[in-house]
């Protein structure tokens, strides 16, 4: 009955529909560089990078050298590009998840775990209405190593337990989470996952310990009834 004693969220995908919007802005980006990029590849093999990460595998897998200037170039021309696509608010809440957000908030701390840039995540949150339900957000700048490596929620559990004064560890958290690689990374390190079937289709979360197609509570609630999270 005290399990879960905090819920840590991805963002992209998870919160907001902003999965298209990071994809348009790295086909953009990448078309300026001359090398294509398909939406199945992205959200076959991008989904769960950091902007570094995902830009490092691209151009490895195409062979192409990926030098300190050519990489803070692509970075800065796709951080602007999504500026102004969330400037402009193309992007919503997804289905459920205000009112998911906002049970959970009433009986766990919560924080956010992404491979987005700050400033994007803070815009957006603000966006749809949500920023004041999480006390803890790590965002791409403030890791080493990228999702999918599990560096980030690792830090955002030490974070999360300072602000609420207590000792948490991995088993004691919930990821709710979109990309496979994601989930079995820190699956590894100890942490229970609900994969959400956003972004990829509910067979691909097999690895998850539970998963549903979306974060409206009542499909929640009937999908996962082993899991008492109360919302």
């Amino acid at each position: 009955m005290n399990w879960p004693r905090a819920v840590l969220f991805d963002f992209d995908g998870v919160i907001v529909n902003s999965e298209p919007l990071h994809f348009h802005a790295f086909r953009e980006v990448l078309g300026n560089e001359h090398i294509e990029l398909s939406e199945e590849e992205y959200y076959r093999e991008i989904l769960g990078f950091d902007d570094r990460g995902a830009f490092g595998h691209l151009y490895h897998k195409r062979g192409l050298q990926l030098d300190p200037k050519t990489c803070m170039r692509v970075m800065t021309a796709k951080s602007q590009t999504m500026r102004e696509m969330i400037r402009r608010r193309a992007y919503h809440a997804l289905p459920g998840v205000e009112e998911f957000v906002r049970g959970l908030w009433r009986n766990y701390p919560l924080a956010i775990c992404s491979g987005a840039l700050r400033d994007e995540i803070e815009a957006m949150l603000e966006g749809v209405n949500l920023r004041e339900c999480f006390q803890v957000i790590v965002a791409a700048e403030d890791v080493a190593i990228g999702k999918p490596d599990p560096q980030g929620y690792l830090m955002t559990v030490r974070l999360l337990g300072e602000k609420i004064r207590a000792e948490l560890a991995p088993a004691d958290c919930l990821i709710i989470e979109d990309a496979p690689s994601v989930i079995r990374s820190v699956k590894a390190v100890g942490f229970k996952t609900l994969g959400v079937a956003t972004s990829s289709p509910l067979e691909k979360l097999a690895d998850a310990d539970y998963a549903v197609p979306s974060l409206v509570p009542q499909i929640v609630q009937k999908s996962i009834e082993q899991i008492k999270i109360g919302i």
